[in-house]
């Protein structure tokens, strides 16, 4: 019964099933899903909804059978109160099993693929959002872990592009992806440190086959516990020398002084008075 619901869920609002893999080596593609307690994370968000919609409608309830009748009205508008209470105790018990299935459809398909050159972010059942990032273009990876995460053994994995810059929208949204096209999460995952450390690699082994930018990068402060391993927030280029910042090498400072050189040069020929 619930697998023939989720069905016709899926076919009424038109949801594929799972999202093609993003560009890269086949054989490199690994595939993470939110944890099972996740999963009961959002079951009992789902029944706290309920539970309060149907204290509600008990409270209407006995408005319209204790205190209505004591009220002076007309009898139009009795009936009318009564007819919107039976209406909204039809629309609670039948849209009990339809948003159950829609929690557990939104668990199922939430898609955090990852291959040797992107990875890819799909989630939501309304409103369905997906996205790639490229390699190439990551610029910060940290990991993130709040009390109740920390509480059922989940965090998030925060993946940030260039030119994402601070994100505006809140971290505790609903929406793993955000709205900024250079960030995406994902998002209540059990094995984040597992996750943060394939991504690392496969960026390094990206950049250091001259697919991508070779810059080393400014790190970010994690919000990562201590109960996780360290290291969510490091620079995803080149890892720093010992004792201190790494230093410039001498081709790229040599090039870089006589590129200066020529820039004064222009410079003062631009500046001088023509005759």
């Amino acid at each position: 019964m619930t697998e023939r619901l989720e069905s016709w869920v899926m076919r009424l609002l038109r949801v594929p099933p799972e999202p093609s893999p993003p560009a890269g080596d086949a054989g490199s593609l690994r595939v993470f899903r939110a944890g099972p307690n996740y999963f009961r994370y959002r079951q009992v968000v789902w029944l706290l909804k309920q539970l309060a919609a149907l204290t509600a409608l008990l409270f209407g309830l006995v408005f319209v059978l204790r205190v209505l009748p004591h009220i002076e009205h007309s009898a139009p508008m009795m009936t009318v109160l009564q007819t919107s209470e039976a209406a909204a105790w039809l629309f609670f018990l039948l849209q009990l099993p339809f948003s159950y299935a829609v929690v557990h459809l939104d668990y199922g398909l939430r898609w955090y693929m990852v291959t040797d050159r992107s990875l890819r972010v799909r989630e939501g059942i309304f409103s369905l959002r997906e996205k790639t990032m490229t390699f190439a273009n990551v610029q910060q990876l940290t990991v993130e872990q709040g009390p109740l995460q920390r509480l059922l053994g989940l965090a998030d994995v925060h993946v940030q592009s260039a030119g994402g810059g601070a994100s505006k929208h809140g971290k505790k949204g609903e929406a793993g992806l955000g709205q900024s096209p250079h960030e995406a999460r994902f998002r209540g995952v059990a094995n984040a440190a597992e996750l943060r450390d394939l991504v690392r690699e496969r960026v390094r082994r990206y950049r250091d086959a001259g697919l991508g930018d070779a810059h080393a990068l400014a790190p970010r402060a994690s919000s990562v516990p201590s109960a996780l391993p360290a290291g969510g927030a490091a620079p995803l280029g080149t890892p720093p020398a010992a004792g201190g910042a790494p230093s410039a090498s001498g081709p790229a400072l040599a090039a870089a002084q006589e590129l200066l050189g020529e820039v004064r040069a222009l410079r003062g020929a631009l500046s001088r008075p023509r005759g």
